[in-house]
């Protein structure tokens, strides 16, 4: 009898390249169910998806340096609950490390290379170590790792050092690492967003999630009225009564429209205890709620 074939690995894209925190916590998540495709940024990891990329990953807010603010900015795209959705979400602990070309001391470092996440969830190491250091944001954390490797960094890449996971000495040559655990307190994870092109691809998880009685929704204050953003604000208030779900987290960021100071909210809602099947729950609560125009 013939074995029949395996079935085609789906592909995911997440922030690279090989070695990000990314990559880690989506192969913890999926590990060899999917093919995995880096990108160079946030925003190219939501272009990609489609038919051919149907998978994402991306960080949404780190327990210590608060919101992903480039993930916050792209979901104000329309498209984003049109095509491409949030499936669910994953938590990695974060341990940052410093790592250097091999022979580098400490006191030769005068450029800090990483992800502006990572170097301000670093901030007490890097004041109390390298205070005369310039921090030097990069794509991801692994990118700066691979610039001080191939010496393709603007800076002397002996003069450099990148934080990030320690993962990248076994990826890229001639590092090691000088520090360990150089984060700002232990308790610092970063929670992952798992997107997907249409709502109902299938995610081949390499591990059991529990069942989360939870949405996040995007609130569009209206450009088209004269009130002041003040109103709007108070609209949006009375949404959240009338929503009468547990509010989880509240976002904010400017509208894409040119209007000064109107926003976009984002919005985690959850019914944790209920007992109603949630997607029943969520629509009675959206019509319930429907966002005044006056």
């Amino acid at each position: 009898m013939c074995e029949a074939p395996d079935p085609i690995r789906p592909t995911l894209a997440f922030l690279g390249p090989a070695g990000t925190f990314s990559h880690q916590a989506a192969f913890d998540c999926f590990g060899t169910s999917v093919e995995y495709v880096s990108k160079q940024t946030i925003e190219a990891v939501f272009q990609s998806l489609s038919p051919d990329v149907p998978l994402g990953i991306v960080p949404q807010e780190n327990s210590t340096y608060g919101s992903v603010v480039e993930t916050y900015n792209l979901l104000r795209d329309p498209t984003i609950g049109q095509n491409n959705f949030i499936r669910s979400y994953t938590v990695l602990a974060i341990r940052h490390c410093l790592v250097v070309r091999q022979g580098v001391k400490l006191e030769n470092i005068d450029h800090v290379l990483s992800h502006e996440q990572a170097l301000g969830q670093c901030r007490s190491f890097l004041a109390r170590l390298l205070p005369q250091a310039s921090l030097v944001p990069t794509d991801s954390t692994a990118s700066a790792a691979e610039e001080i490797s191939n010496g393709t960094t603007a800076f002397d890449p002996y003069r450099c050092a990148a934080i990030c996971s320690s993962i990248v000495t076994t990826v890229f040559e001639g590092l090691e690492v000088l520090r360990q655990n150089i984060q700002d307190g232990e308790a610092n994870s970063t929670r992952f967003f798992i997107v997907s092109h249409g709502s109902n691809t299938t995610l081949p998880l390499s591990q059991v999630f529990p069942v989360r009685r939870e949405a996040l929704l995007r609130i569009n204050t209206s450009s088209e009225t004269h009130g002041t953003s003040e109103y709007e604000r108070s609209k949006f208030a009375k949404f959240i009564k009338a929503l009468d779900l547990d509010i989880l987290r509240i976002d904010r960021r400017p509208a894409l429209h040119a209007l000064t100071f109107w926003d976009v909210y984002f919005l985690e809602v959850g019914d944790i205890e209920g007992n109603t099947p949630w997607s029943e729950k969520l629509s009675q609560a959206l019509q319930r709620a429907k966002y005044p125009r006056c």
